[in-house]
């Protein structure tokens, strides 16, 4: 399965990369499982903020955590 789509963490640098092959709604939910436990490691978000929200930028190809 190659992809053809590289989505990164929007934090400036943040190495945080997740490949997908399409755009469709299973792939992106897999990217958004990732991202937040991500998020909780390395950005300090608490674990039971479940009010955060994620945003994906398609023209940076980025995807950010709103708190």
């Amino acid at each position: 399965m190659a992809a053809d789509f590289h989505i990164r963490c929007g934090t400036p640098d943040c190495d945080w990369g997740f490949p997908i092959p399409d755009l469709t709604e299973r792939h992106l939910d897999a990217c958004y499982t990732v991202f937040r436990p991500h998020c909780i490691a390395r950005h300090g978000l608490d674990e039971r903020d479940l009010d955060a929200r994620m945003f994906l930028d398609l023209d940076g190809w980025t995807l950010t955590l709103f708190k």
